[in-house]
């Protein structure tokens, strides 16, 4: 219930509302954001190319998450093999350049950080 009718948990509590109630709307809410066309929406805000393909009917709505959920995974698997990679080159990099770069690398810095980033002008 927390997930689907979380607005509802409070009137349950203070017993403006049956318990039997509030399932049942959360319910509702549960199949209307697990209906095609919600489902459709939201693949077309992630990955409007699957949802293309869907809406011509070359693929499946299960067949076209599933395919989302495998690209989401392989980004995940490549961003990590990029980033053990940059953390093997970068320190002998940074060495064999004799300057104190080496010195400042943290491997574990936020790169979403803006402090981090170093300025360019």
């Amino acid at each position: 219930m927390l997930q689907h009718a979380a607005d509802l948990v409070e009137a349950v509590i203070n017993g403006a509302m049956g318990l039997d109630e509030a399932y049942a709307l959360a319910r509702e809410n549960k199949a209307k954001a697990n209906s095609a066309e919600v489902q459709l929406a939201r693949l077309r805000e992630e990955d409007p190319e699957l949802a293309d393909r869907v809406i011509e009917g070359t693929l499946t709505l299960t067949g076209a998450w599933a395919e989302r959920t495998e690209r989401v995974e392989e980004d995940k698997r490549q961003r990590r093999v990029a980033t053990r990679l940059l953390d093997e080159l970068v320190p002998p990099l940074a060495q064999a350049r004799g300057t104190r770069t080496f010195a400042r690398y943290d491997p574990a810095a936020d790169a979403t950080d803006p402090s981090s980033t170093p300025r360019t002008s």
